[in-house]
């Protein structure tokens, strides 16, 4: 069995058996196995699996590869209509952005995900916040503290 098929098993579980085996350990560890030329395969499942699924990998990707992670945000930014995922991960990203075309993609998506999502903000604040992106996203609100946008 293929490393990502054994993962979507594990991820497709049902919720007791999940919950009662343990099994995010070892989804973190699949996760912390897969290679940047799964990334394609796992954004195809991505888009065809459940809500649960998705939260189960945001959750157990505590060793997830950081070329697999930055593949992996850049492909779900891709994909319209994300329900799930994108901010969950930007908080396993190293605490100081660069200036790389996805730290700029990840600003535009959150800026868009402000606007739109009210109930969102604290989390969007979060995970901007987690991965060194914060100031630069209150530039682009036009805020000078996190303070004076009502968080």
């Amino acid at each position: 069995m293929s490393l990502l098929n054994e993962l979507d098993e594990l991820l497709c579980s049902d919720d007791d058996e999940y919950d009662r085996l343990d099994l995010f350990l070892e989804a973190d560890a699949l996760i912390g196995q897969l290679q940047c030329a799964d990334v394609p395969a796992l954004l195809a499942l991505w888009q065809t699996r459940s809500l649960c699924w998705q939260q189960r990998y945001t959750q157990a990707s505590g060793a997830i590869d950081g070329a697999v992670l930055r593949a992996v945000l850049t492909g779900l930014l891709q994909i319209k209509q994300v329900p799930h995922g994108v901010f969950e991960l930007m908080s396993r990203l190293p605490p100081v952005a660069d200036a790389s075309p996805l730290s700029e993609a990840l600003l535009d998506y959150a800026e868009q995900a402000w606007h739109a999502n009210q109930e969102r903000q604290r989390q969007i604040q979060i995970s901007c916040w987690s991965c060194g992106l914060s100031g630069r996203l209150l530039k682009r609100l036009g805020f000078s503290a996190w303070k004076e946008a009502g968080m």
